[in-house]
């Protein structure tokens, strides 16, 4: 059988294999992950921690990570409904999400006070006026990022897994772009055209992907019962997964909004903190959460309960054994990580003196974090939505409480305090429950084993 030496670009980008698929996808997530880092090492060294920094961080919420959180939500709910190759049902689904979304970015545009008044409420009036500002030149965002989940979506359903990875560092290549070069150029407003060009670059390679896929959309014809009823179906099947799933942007949007009232550079100070807890979140947490749901789901249908929960015990445990070191090192050598990282050009000895006290007490629930991806997954495998809901919403409601408190002692740092408390009774609450109703008893730490000196893998 003759070879043929050229490359079959669409069967490359369109893989069958899921291995091949995840590779890919896994190497442009990687990529991504380094960029959004490098972008977050750019802001701090040209804004340092300032009211600048902090209007641009509370600005940049709502667009990017309150709609990104619903877009991706809606995506994954509509995962379901694509795979039936129904195409009516992509153009019914493109068509609404993109009215929703056009629908929210000409509210940002009129009224950006009804989010900054909320979000930024404590902060001085010359920095909420930025703020708004930032936020209304933003609105182009909110749609473009509106209409991703159902890209993203389509684009998986139809194996192609590499464009949406690829989106996240045409996104940070987008910002880096714009903060270097454009805000140099047209201050405020070439930070806010900064996160709109970059949120079209987040789209156009999925958007290129469904045009070539779908060349029907002119001629849709949508009835007014079946755009109702799909209206329904995905609200109904989207808020759970959102409810559990943006716990962190929810908790994230509480803490802006109270930090607003402390002390100028509270903003940035703990979201640079954050980006770093996020490495080893990202990268550890998961990872071994994406890897476990599949494994999870076929053991439970298939009836080895035991077995799931020895998995899952055994990943905890190799988890604890690399997330404690890590937690130590940011506990430790908070000072040197922060120095080396961020310490250069607006980046001060003030701001590394915030910064390292917000990665401290952010560290404390580092372990709590990663171990949460993996247990809502253990639960979202034997079909259990309900208790997940009522958790995640006891945790981010506890996490206000105790962000109004620790707050007023501890300053900023109060509220780091306040998202690792949070963070660690809820890993408690789902152990509880799933020792209470399904009779799994987890643990993190396996002593026995450890003083015999093995463990069984």
């Amino acid at each position: 059988m003759a070879i043929n030496g050229k490359l079959n670009l669409k069967r490359f980008l369109i893989c069958e294999s899921l291995f091949i698929s995840a590779g890919l996808m896994t190497m442009g997530l990687l990529l991504s992950k380094f960029l959004g880092f490098l972008r977050e090492i750019l802001i701090a060294k040209v804004f340092g921690v300032s009211y600048l920094c902090d209007a641009y961080l509370v600005a940049i919420l709502f667009p990017i990570s309150i709609m990104g959180a619903v877009s991706q939500s809606m995506g994954v709910s509509l995962i379901p409904l694509f795979s039936k190759k129904d195409f009516s049902k992509y153009h019914l689904s493109l068509f609404i999400i993109s009215l929703l979304s056009l629908f929210f970015s000409f509210l940002v545009f009129l009224f950006p006070q009804l989010v900054i008044n909320v979000i930024g409420q404590g902060f001085p009036i010359t920095v909420k006026e930025q703020a708004k500002i930032l936020l209304r030149n933003m609105a182009p965002a909110v749609f473009f990022i509106g209409i991703s989940g159902f890209l993203n979506a389509f684009s998986y359903v139809n194996k192609n897994y590499f464009f949406p990875a690829l989106s996240g560092i045409l996104y940070n290549s987008g910002l880096i772009l714009g903060i270097v070069y454009l805000y140099k150029l047209f201050s405020l407003s070439g930070l806010a055209f900064s996160v709109n060009l970059a949120s079209f670059l987040y789209i156009l390679l999925p958007l290129t992907f469904f045009l070539k896929r779908e060349k029907a959309i002119r001629n849709l014809n949508i009835a007014k019962e079946e755009a109702l009823y799909f209206l329904k179906f995905l609200f109904l099947s989207f808020l759970p997964y959102l409810l559990v799933s943006s716990v962190s942007q929810i908790n994230v949007a509480i803490d802006r909004a109270i930090a607003s009232f402390l002390e100028e550079g509270s903003i940035s100070a703990l979201n640079f903190a954050y980006k770093i807890i996020e490495l080893p979140l990202g990268i550890f947490g998961f990872a071994f959460a994406t890897v476990l749901m599949p494994y999870f789901s076929e053991k439970f249908y298939n009836g080895e309960k035991e077995q799931m929960i020895k998995q899952a015990n055994n990943f905890l445990f190799f988890l604890s054994l690399i997330i404690l070191p890590i937690t130590l090192a940011f506990i430790l050598l908070n000072e040197e990580i922060i120095r080396i990282v961020y310490f250069r050009g607006a980046f001060n000895e003030k701001a590394l003196i915030m910064t390292k006290e917000a990665l401290s007490f952010y560290s404390l629930g580092l372990l709590a974090y990663c171990a949460n991806l993996i247990l809502i997954r253990l639960f979202w495998s034997m079909g259990e939505i309900k208790l997940p809901i009522i958790i995640s919403t006891i945790a981010v409601l506890l996490n206000l409480i105790l962000d109004l408190i620790l707050a007023k002692f501890l300053s900023y740092k109060g509220l780091a305090l306040a998202t690792s408390l949070s963070g660690i009774f809820r890993f408690l609450l789902f152990a509880f429950c799933l020792s209470y109703y399904f009779q799994f008893r987890l643990r993190l730490v396996n002593w026995k084993e450890i003083f015999n000196g093995k463990y069984d893998g």
